[in-house]
């Protein structure tokens, strides 16, 4: 299988006089937080297609908006249950007892899900939303397509992102998803005995703050580390 160049994309991105060290695939680490809503970017519409494709999205649009949205004034079938049943203080407490018993089950099953994450992949980020870490994976997360490559040079560390995402096949969209200046970077720390996949590093901030980045095969994470270590 030939070996992918990301170096070639990743010199596009170079400010002037800035030196390239080394240039791998970006692997997003599984398990890594969800941004909260209030941080998160609203997502931009691609455009409207042209054409029948076009026309099938309008079709669509409008069927979803008289489907939920039209008031016709008739009761739905949901509604005509009989009020007494409804209003019985024995039904409602009984779907009280229900509906606390799911709610306990789902948490329940929510932190074991996080038990077996937090064993196979181990802790993924240290700091709060507000830290160097929290920042740096907002700004991924809301660059929206898809992260591809991540680049050292001998000033920054940063990360490209496709934006031509979607089951047609195009050309690569790049843009730049985050950068981060070395001297806020306190160090890249490789974990690759630690947890699966073996590429993972984490991105130490001057902060004390980090988060768990990863190549796709550990040797690709070694020429990274290898890179900001000047070896």
């Amino acid at each position: 299988m030939p070996k992918i160049d990301h170096a070639t994309p990743c010199r596009q991105f170079l400010q002037p006089g800035e030196v390239l060290r080394e240039a791998r695939d970006y692997h997003e680490y599984p398990d890594l937080p969800l941004v909260p809503a209030h941080l998160r970017a609203p997502r931009k519409r691609p455009p409207r297609a042209k054409g029948l494709l076009g026309k099938l999205s309008d079709i669509l649009d409008k069927a979803s908006q008289s489907s939920g949205g039209a008031a016709t004034g008739q009761p739905s079938d949901s509604r005509l249950l009989n009020n007494k049943l409804v209003d019985s203080r024995m039904t409602r407490a009984a779907g009280t007892v229900a509906e606390n018993l799911n709610e306990a089950q789902e948490n329940i099953e929510d932190a074991l899900d996080d038990a077996a994450n937090r064993a196979l992949f181990g802790k993924t980020m240290e700091g709060d939303w507000s830290s160097m870490a929290g920042r740096f994976l907002v700004q991924v997360s809301n660059a929206g397509g898809e992260p591809r490559h991540q680049a050292l040079t001998d000033r920054r560390l940063f990360v490209l992102t496709d934006q031509a995402t979607g089951w047609r096949e195009r050309e690569p969209e790049l843009e730049v998803a985050v950068q981060i200046q070395l001297s806020n970077i306190a160090e890249l720390r490789p974990r690759p005995r630690m947890t699966f996949p073996r590429g993972r590093f984490d991105l130490v901030f001057v902060d004390g703050s980090w988060i768990a980045l990863c190549c796709s095969f550990q040797e690709d994470m070694q020429a990274m580390v290898s890179a900001f270590h000047g070896r």
